[in-house]
């Protein structure tokens, strides 16, 4: 299968989980002998989701906890049933409270056949979970292997990737090309003084130069959480530093890379669009400012791309920026940015029949698989399908952009973001909120992140 360098986050967007047991250390960077596989040649598409009406009518289960994606999935849902008349399929929608409805749904032994959930709630309630195995589902071939990153535990696979996104600064083409006086090109941005440069070009503009959404998945787990995954040298120094971390013998307040990495932040606050009211953390506000050329640059994903579609008009071209932590242009971390497969699709064994797991496979296969399903999910994500042979094109333009930087191997893997407990992002998203609006110094940052380790 062909190689393609599509990695993990995110994150992104929220990391919770149903039960707090990372503190189990299962280690995800060991690859499954299985992923040695053929091609998908070998299974006809029209084999796999033939019809078998003759069966009796199996009804299974789907958790989405994507949002902004329900009605999307009930009508891949419709499409599903028309071609496997004996399944059925019943839509649940995680709301705002996700794992604490997922807990409630295995409270009262109504587990969902099929989940759409982040890594860490895979990975920490993996014993329940189904192996997905490629010699047995040959379709699973069309996933890229370095998506499966994020869902590799003890050598299996247990769960099957929505989507490829990446993140940084989200720049807006326009408001960049005047601010140079030219055509801005991001390869200029070797730096952190590069940046500073860049960013006083745009006030000297009349603009603000960049922004911070100030809600705690954001700056909790999107940019705290690269202390521990996708800047150090490798995967296995990154979990010494969550064993030590967890240990109490880290030395986070002089640690290089949490240090770089918030000097790089307190650079992104003091220029903030946000500044006068840090915490208001409204996206679509910030979406707006950008789409319509009112600040230059954002730190975001681009999964943004939702809101931005339906705001920009004559700002068509944007682009991301990898977040630079040093002042070495010879520094690979200041070249890349953090990729993730953020949502993977699993599925249950201890409160689902052999049955149901067979017709939830299927139905996994279909939702990633089927051009109908594809096209529903690249046009409303605006992401990247991390699957061979994909006949949908994104109309996202920063899709486009974290495809580019995968293709170029210039991505961190932010796999490892599954050692981090599940609560990670919210106990020290408030840490960094208090930090960002001046309330707290970095010395008590440090200290309030070590201590929640030493609780965890």
């Amino acid at each position: 299968m062909k190689k393609r360098v599509l990695t993990l986050f995110l994150v992104l967007a929220m990391v919770v989980s149903l039960v707090s047991a990372c503190s189990n250390e299962k280690p995800a960077d060991k690859e499954p002998a299985s992923l040695d596989k053929g091609t998908t040649s070998d299974v006809p598409k029209e084999e796999t989701n033939k019809d078998d009406s003759s069966n009796e009518k199996v009804e299974i289960s789907f958790y989405s906890t994507q949002t902004g994606m329900d009605d999307k999935f009930e009508d891949i849902i419709v499409q599903f049933e028309e071609e496997n008349s004996n399944i059925k399929v019943e839509y649940i929608a995680a709301g705002d409270n996700q794992l604490q409805k997922w807990m409630s749904l295995y409270a009262s032994n109504e587990g969902p056949t099929v989940s759409l959930m982040d890594p860490i709630n895979i990975w920490e309630n993996q014993d329940r979970m189904l192996v997905l195995d490629p010699n047995e589902n040959p379709w699973m071939n069309q996933v890229y292997d370095s998506a499966y990153a994020s869902y590799i535990f003890d050598g299996d696979i247990y769960a099957i990737p929505i989507s490829t996104q990446g993140y940084g600064l989200l720049y807006n083409q326009r408001v960049l090309d005047e601010a140079v006086g030219g055509t801005f090109d991001p390869d200029t941005i070797k730096t952190r003084d590069d940046l500073i440069n860049l960013f006083d070009k745009i006030e000297a503009s009349g603009r603000p130069a960049t922004m911070i959404t100030g809600v705690n998945w954001s700056i909790g787990m999107h940019y705290l959480a690269l202390t521990y995954a996708g800047y150090r040298d490798s995967r296995e120094i990154e979990k010494t530093v969550v064993e030590e971390s967890r240990a109490g013998t880290f030395d986070l307040a002089n640690d290089e890379v949490f240090n770089s990495l918030m000097d790089t932040f307190d650079l992104l606050a003091e220029y903030n669009y946000n500044k006068s009211d840090p915490l208001i953390g409204n996206i679509d506000l910030d979406a707006e400012a950008l789409a319509t050329g009112k600040v230059g640059t954002w730190f975001m994903g681009d999964w943004s791309w939702v809101q931005l579609k339906d705001i920009a008009d004559r700002d068509t071209e944007f682009g991301i920026l990898p977040i630079p932590v040093s002042n070495d242009p010879n520094d690979e971390r200041n070249l890349k940015i953090p990729a993730s497969q953020p949502k993977g699709y699993c599925i249950d064994t201890s409160q689902n029949t052999v049955e149901q797991q067979e017709a939830g496979k299927k139905f996994i296969e279909f939702i990633c698989f089927n051009p109908y399903a594809q096209e529903i999910i690249s046009d409303t994500m605006g992401a990247t399908l991390p699957y061979e042979n994909v006949t949908v094109k994104s109309d996202s333009p920063l899709a486009e952009v974290t495809a580019w930087y995968s293709e170029q191997g210039r991505t961190l893997d932010i796999s490892n973001f599954i050692l981090l407990p599940s609560d990670f992002w919210y106990e020290n998203g408030a840490s960094m909120e208090a930090y960002l609006s001046g309330a707290i110094d970095r010395d008590t940052l440090a200290t309030q992140v070590s201590n929640y380790w030493k609780n965890n």
